[in-house]
């Protein structure tokens, strides 16, 4: 009897030790000069186990509970609840009951389809009754509302098709209709998550953060987490041009900026469909308009705003006569103020990034890929220095974001996931029907040049005059 009941105490003992395991990760952002700037919000995944949390502002901390561990409070703790949205569709505002786990304040995002946080509030003072968000949209799209308290997360999509004047949001009360203030600076509150972790699981992080204006994706961390700890997420050498964080084509696309060097060059690629003229540029003989599905997924489709279009040379070039200049001095298909880059303005990113040891991998100043691609859609590869592998080095250092959106020619497009190659605005000095291209494929650790036809279907990336 004695021994049952010794083991019995021993078993309680060991059970209260178990759910005191824990692992806290404390997130912090850093620019330039070891400068702390605010999180808009963190992404984080478990490559081990495969699943993604992402931590909203003011959201700064995430406690991991060892596989099988919880914490027995939560069970017993009322829900953050949203019902879904009515009417859905919507035509500029719609209506969403909140009703919270405790009373006390919310912190409510609205993001759009790519990820992008449109808006943001804290609600103060939120009751346990059910209260009623009335939300408004000023563009059509597809939107997720989330509210967040206390670690606990909810979440409904949203289709707007109207407009609703400014993005806002108001909250009826007990006490009456009160807008919601912006959200302001505070001590970040503990996150948590029910997924599953365990020590010396692979774990991926990245954050987000508002600099000159725009909001900018940190350098990614890989790492095999084995404790808790403070992770310092680095924006220190990505970051849009000082005065010219976004630009606007002809069309209304708007793109983001990156400072690279003495070089200030568009963030993402070229979408436009129509000359900085205002001619339309025709559909087939000059660009594609296909989607592009993932090199090994038939159902997978790399977005518009990730991968921008496919251009031939005539349609980057837009009739402009052949350049080696530094700056080039063709504007071609690019928005006023920009030009398509020459071979020099490319080699002169190149030599840049090589020359920063930061960006190139395993020591070798060759190997700068990996710095320049971004962290979605490469096909995956075994090699350590290739975009396709972001085990040990990761992706995307320098910000640039070269997403593998592949080739169009004669044989189709279906490449999307192993290639991206960008227009020059150079001639092959052999052969007049050749152009100059840089690229970087899935499976080679350098950004290399080469040329090809000029009918062949290639990326466009502006340069700033």
């Amino acid at each position: 009897m004695r021994n049952l009941f010794t083991t019995i105490i021993w078993c309680c003992l060991s059970v209260a030790h178990l759910c005191a395991q824990s692992t806290t990760l404390t997130f912090t952002g850093r620019i330039a000069g070891n400068q702390y700037v605010p999180l808009n919000r963190v992404g984080v995944s478990n490559l081990t186990k495969g699943w993604q949390e992402t931590l909203l502002w003011p959201d700064t901390v995430l406690v991991m509970s060892i596989t099988g561990i919880h914490d027995v409070e939560m069970h017993g703790r009322a829900s953050l609840q949203l019902s879904q949205n009515t009417p859905n569709p919507f035509n500029g505002t719609t209506f969403v009951n909140l009703q919270v786990a405790e009373p006390g304040d919310v912190a409510v995002t609205v993001t759009d389809n790519t990820g992008r946080i449109v808006w943001t509030r804290r609600i103060p003072s939120i009751q346990s009754d059910i209260n009623q968000m009335r939300v408004s949209l000023s563009s059509p799209g597809l939107y997720f509302l989330t509210a967040r308290q206390n670690g606990q997360t909810a979440v409904v999509k949203m289709v707007n098709q109207g407009t609703g004047g400014d993005n806002d949001i108001v909250v009826s009360t007990i006490a009456g209709t009160e807008r919601a203030p912006s959200l302001q600076p505070k001590p970040g509150p503990r996150g948590t998550t029910d997924n599953p972790f365990d020590l010396g699981d692979q774990m991926e992080y990245m954050g987000f953060a508002m600099i000159n204006g725009v909001e900018v994706e940190s350098i990614h961390i890989t790492q095999d987490q084995t404790a808790s700890e403070t992770i310092v997420l680095s924006f220190a050498n990505i970051q849009p041009c000082l005065n010219n964080p976004t630009v606007t084509d002809i069309e209304g696309n708007v793109y983001n900026t990156l400072q690279i060097g003495s070089q200030c060059w568009m963030k993402e690629n070229l979408r436009s469909t129509i000359f900085e003229d205002g001619t339309t540029i025709p559909m087939g003989a000059y660009y594609t308009s296909s989607e592009p599905h993932y090199y090994d997924d038939s159902t997978s489709v790399i977005p518009l705003e990730e991968r921008g279009y496919l251009y031939n040379w005539s349609a980057a070039m837009h009739n402009a006569a052949s350049s080696t200049s530094v700056p080039s001095g063709v504007r071609g298909i690019c928005p006023e103020g920009w030009h398509l880059p020459s071979e020099a303005e490319w080699e002169v990113l190149k030599n840049y990034v090589s020359s920063q040891p930061e960006y190139t991998c395993g020591g070798n100043v060759n190997n700068i890929a990996k710095a320049l691609s971004s962290t979605h859609w490469w096909e995956s590869y075994s090699e350590v220095c290739v975009p396709g592998n972001q085990s040990v080095y990761p992706n995307n250092a320098t910000g640039f974001s070269a997403v593998p959106a592949g080739t169009f020619w004669i044989y189709g497009y279906n490449d999307a996931g192993l290639y991206a190659n960008f227009w020059s605005s150079t001639e092959n000095d052999i052969s007049t029907t050749y152009a100059i291209y840089y690229g970087m494929d899935f499976d080679t650790s350098d950004f290399f040049r080469a040329s090809c036809m000029k009918d062949r279907r290639a990326s466009v990336r502006c340069l700033h005059n």
